[in-house]
This record gives C-alpha cells, sequence and structure tokens, in this order.
C-alpha cells in the first residue's frame, strides 16, 4: 500500500533552486533513506512532507490526501523528529509525553504513555528532566513522542547523529522494529552503515536534483565498473556526486 507520493515537487528561495522535480512513492512499513551532501535538499524534503513549509509547485500526498489543501486530516498520521531536542526542557520525560498525549488528545492517554514509556525502557529514567538528558536519551525520548499518536509515516532527521556507536545501535533496533509495525520511515543521514542497515531504499540527492533511487545492491551495481569489483554504498554514493575517492 502506498503511503506517500511525491509528484515533480520544487522549491525555491529567491534565486536559489532547493529542490527541483522530485518525485518519488513510499510504502507501507518502507524505510527509505535520503543520501547527500550538505546543501543537497534532504531536511528541506522533510520539512515540506511534513507541513513545517510549502513547495513553490508540484503535488504531495500522504495517505491519499492531498497535503497542502487537507493538512488538518494527516497531521496525526505524521511524525517528525528534528535533530535538535525540541522538547519541553523544563518537563521531566513522562511530564513531556503527558502534555503531547493531551495535545492530541489521545483516549487512555496515560495508559499510552506508560506503554510507550517500556516500549522505549526509559522507565528508569522517566522523571529526569529533558534538560539533564543525554544524547541518547534525548533522541529515544522524541522518536517515543512521535510514535505515541501512532502514525503512519515517521520522519527522522539525522536519528544517530553524535551519538556513541553503542546507543546508536540501540536506536537503529528501535527503528528496525517499525517496519514490523507496519509505520514507513523516512531518514536523512550521512552514515553510509546506517542507511545499508536500515533501508529498503536509497534516494541519492545532489544540489536539489534526485540522482537515484533505488534498492541498497542496485545503488551500488549502477556504480560498479567491473561485475569483480566490491564495491560499498558509500563508494557509489561518491561517484553519484562526482567524488570518487579511489
Amino acid at each position: 500500500m502506498q503511503v506517500l507520493s511525491l509528484n515533480k515537487i520544487n522549491k525555491q528561495i529567491k534565486d536559489k533552486i532547493i529542490l527541483k522535480d522530485i518525485s518519488f512513492t513510499l510504502e507501507e512499513g518502507e524505510i527509505l533513506g535520503l543520501l547527500g551532501p550538505n546543501g543537497a535538499g534532504k531536511t528541506s524534503m522533510m520539512k515540506i512532507i511534513s507541513g513545517l513549509s510549502r513547495a513553490n509547485s508540484g503535488k504531495l500526498e500522504i495517505l491519499g490526501i492531498e497535503a497542502d489543501k487537507e493538512r488538518a486530516k494527516i497531521k496525526s498520521q505524521l511524525g517528525f523528529v528534528m535533530q535538535d531536542n525540541n522538547m519541553e526542557r523544563e518537563f521531566s520525560v513522562k511530564e513531556a509525553l503527558l502534555y503531547y498525549a493531551r495535545l492530541y488528545k489521545m483516549k487512555n492517554y496515560k495508559y499510552e504513555v506508560e506503554k510507550i514509556i517500556s516500549q522505549f525502557e526509559m522507565n528508569t529514567w522517566q522523571d529526569r528532566k529533558i534538560e539533564k538528558l543525554s544524547g541518547g536519551m534525548a533522541r529515544k525520548a522524541m522518536i517515543a513522542r512521535a510514535l505515541l499518536v501512532k502514525p503512519k509515516i515517521l520522519l527522522l532527521d539525522e536519528p544517530s547523529v553524535g551519538l556513541d556507536p553503542d546507543v546508536r545501535y540501540d536506536i537503529w533496533q528501535e527503528i528496525k522494529k517499525l517496519k514490523n509495525m507496519g509505520i514507513s520511515v523516512i531518514i536523512t543521514t550521512h552514515y553510509m552503515e546506517e542507511a545499508e542497515y536500515l533501508c529498503d531504499k536509497i534516494a541519492i540527492l545532489k544540489q536539489g536534483e534526485l540522482l537515484a533511487i533505488d534498492e541498497v545492491e542496485k545503488i551500488k551495481q549502477i556504480m560498479q565498473k567491473d561485475e569483480n569489483e566490491d564495491i560499498t554504498l558509500e563508494k557509489a554514493f561518491l561517484r553519484f556526486i562526482g567524488k570518487e575517492a579511489y
């Protein structure tokens, strides 16, 4: 089942082209990774999908609904976790989740908060203030908050940037679970290992243009110079963006 469709999305600020004719689809339970150098348009695309920004032209459909015309209908179906911690810093983890649940007028919200706290193994630090959390704890809490309202699509902007390897792995396991729950995920990342481990498909952007979108192995095959070459995703990515390093 298709949950997201972008058709010729364009974004321009004054004379600068941010996104140019971006088209792709996302299926239920699919994890799509957005790769690209800084300034490629990854975060801009995430903001357009989430409703924080609007495209200049093109059509965005979420769950079969034209997003720009009926955003209110899909608001609770979409979760967006940014790089920066934007949770209420003076609240404890549990207080922040309760506040968010009440904001979305969730039924049985206290039970749902307890459930998500248990799911993300936050019981021992649920009373800690947001401002006192480590990077890994904050990222877990932010993902938990986004999932609290049971969205169909989750957007993760650099979900493991700056985290220690063990914490990063824990976050990856939580993201992997979402696929089994039928939740579709789009992540932006600079970590090739992360993209290869998590993603069903990879989209490569450069200067606002979509250079390729396909399964990880097919992306590598496209850039393979001969059948005997042992090509990595990093090498394929560098070839796509014109920065051959080998």
